[in-house]
């Protein structure tokens, strides 16, 4: 799978990679017993092309991340992945992003799944049965650590969807939801927060969760994503959790032709070679 990412006015072209996986790593519930260990896994690509793809639009999300908090106070160092419809790619983005990230020296990257209506990233991490996201927001008698599960790669932390409930949308839109992602970000010190969320025009939960998000990664599947649907969500996204701007959002191109090269950058959506 090819992915171009764009941003006003740069575009970055990217794809995913599979790497070995760490050591995993073990931490205690609750009640003592062993948590399970989250699998992060992307698919096989040819490694040299995506690794370097991936690395393109991590240094663009990393020089956001240097710039600080934006004019709204929101951290750029919590970022959201959603799209205008379902089935974009949203999901391979995440892991890729995060694969990415883990070369990082001292990073540290939770994965969180807030798409209620296809809990896709929940179950690509085997933690689909686990308490989650929504066992949190509705009982306030769980911890942050009761959700928060270790990985197969090191230094990268999971939190799945929890188990489904009607009232998903309500509790995401929660003051809870805001005080735990503003928790997240001091217990786990310099750590990346990506929320792997559903699609915009059919979730209504996005919007709450792009209101906390101080970056956006808009995925769209090249042959797939109408262009009427892609200006609906953005507006949607700016009317109701903006301003959305090239400060805030950027364009993930997703299923494009291996043969295009790798990296491009382009001005106001005009492509160079």
């Amino acid at each position: 799978m090819n992915v171009m990412m764009k941003s006003t006015p740069a575009v970055v072209a990217a794809d995913m990679d599979d790497h070995d996986a760490h050591q995993p790593l073990t931490v205690e519930g609750a009640g003592g017993e062993l948590k399970r260990v989250g699998a992060v896994r992307t698919p096989h690509f040819d490694e040299s092309r995506t690794r370097e793809e991936f690395r393109a639009v991590k240094r663009h999300m990393m020089s956001r991340i240097a710039l600080g908090a934006t004019n709204d106070g929101l951290d750029p160092r919590t970022i959201l992945i959603t799209s205008a419809s379902p089935q974009e790619g949203k999901t391979t983005v995440t892991l890729g992003l995060a694969m990415s990230f883990m070369f990082e020296r001292n990073s540290r990257v939770l994965l969180i799944d807030a798409d209620m209506r296809s809990p896709e990233l929940s179950r690509r991490m085997n933690l689909a049965d686990e308490l989650g996201l929504l066992d949190y927001l509705e009982n306030d008698e769980l911890a942050i650590s009761d959700i928060v599960y270790p990985t197969s790669v090191k230094g990268v932390y999971a939190i799945p969807s929890g188990r489904p409930r009607i009232t998903a949308p309500e509790l995401i839109a929660s003051e809870r939801m805001r005080t735990l992602l503003n928790a997240l970000s001091g217990d786990l010190g310099e750590c990346l927060v990506i929320m792997d969320s559903g699609s915009v025009l059919a979730c209504s939960e996005t919007i709450s969760l792009a209101t906390h998000a101080g970056q956006i990664l808009f995925v769209t599947a090249k042959g797939q994503t109408k262009r009427t649907d892609i200006d609906d969500a953005l507006g949607i996204l700016h009317r109701q959790a903006g301003p959305i701007d090239e400060s805030r959002v950027a364009l993930v191109f997703n299923k494009t032709d291996a043969r295009q090269s790798p990296v491009r950058y382009s001005k106001q959506g005009s492509r160079t070679r």
